[in-house]
């Protein structure tokens, strides 16, 4: 008769347990002080990759990307303590946000290698310029189809220099801006007979806020059983206000508000929401 096979996980219990006590200390406590060491910042993730000359993360465009998946695709760009997020679907574009000018040009190279060469969609979640520092050479370079922006009060309107460059460039281009209206939907593009649907969640058109984050344009993506949040720097007052307007934000990905900060994230907009995956695009040691 054959000798039913150990079940892993009872298999590695009994070899822990036949292991000396001394031994998995000794385990126990090295990992305890690289952990310690790591937190402190006396050994940084830099130091590691120099030492095994490998990175922790593989940047390369599409580099494990399965072939018949390429069609559509989420991109978050590293622009340092900003956002800036690319969606690629069958040939149709979105670009949410830019980051700083310092990376215009990596933002715009990028875009270029995927063949683009007018985007179909932008969206300026709201005037700071880790959002929008870049999108006056963007629209320069590129152009846009349609340009959705939030509608804010006449006192929330910034005299910034970076959005005076975002709307002179807008007018160079001859585009018009559109403002975000919570319901409105746009029907992206169809792949494998399904629909790529981007829907305005947030702002509402009555909502009113002291900080001008929470006017933030809050964008649902859905493709088959994919669907993503982004939420540009939507804090607490502005997560509040978005489950009391009734749209349907339960997704499988999240791009976390406000880089990850604590005025943020709230245990009842992290519970709506259920994200599988969660994205945080913030600054190095931030």
């Amino acid at each position: 008769m054959a000798r039913p096979k150990r079940n892993k996980k009872a298999a590695l219990k009994h070899l822990i347990y036949l292991l000396p006590k001394w031994i998995l200390i000794m385990v126990l406590c090295l990992g305890v002080c690289f952990a310690v060491l790591v937190e402190t910042g006396i050994i940084s993730t830099d130091s590691i990759v120099k030492l095994f000359d490998k990175p922790l993360f593989d940047s390369r465009i599409d580099a494990d990307i399965p072939e018949e998946a390429r069609d559509f695709c989420v991109y978050t760009l590293d622009v340092g303590q900003g956002d800036c997020i690319f969606i690629y679907a069958d040939g149709k574009s979105i670009l949410i946000d830019s980051g700083e000018k310092d990376y215009y040009s990596e933002v715009i190279s990028f875009i270029s290698k995927k063949g683009v060469k007018k985007l179909d969609y932008i969206i300026a979640t709201h005037p700071h310029s880790d959002h929008i520092g870049g999108m006056s050479m963007i629209i320069d370079e590129f152009g846009a189809d349609k340009i959705i922006v939030p509608k804010l009060p006449d006192e929330m309107v910034p005299a910034s220099k970076c959005y005076e460059s975002f709307l002179s460039s807008v007018k160079r281009k001859g585009s018009k801006l559109t403002a975000a209206k919570a319901g409105n939907t746009y029907n992206v593009a169809q792949i494998n007979g399904k629909d790529v649907i981007l829907t305005i969640v947030s702002p509402s058109d009555k909502a009113v806020f002291e900080d001008l984050n929470d006017y933030s344009v809050t964008v649902r993506l859905d493709y088959g059983n994919i669907s993503w949040l982004f939420t540009g720097d939507l804090s607490k007052p502005g997560e509040t206000a978005l489950l009391e307007n009734g749209m349907d934000i339960d997704v499988t990905a999240l791009k976390v508000g406000h880089h990850g900060s604590t005025h943020s994230s709230s245990k009842e907009f992290l519970k709506a929401v259920t994200p599988k995956l969660c994205v945080i695009s913030c600054g190095k040691d931030n």
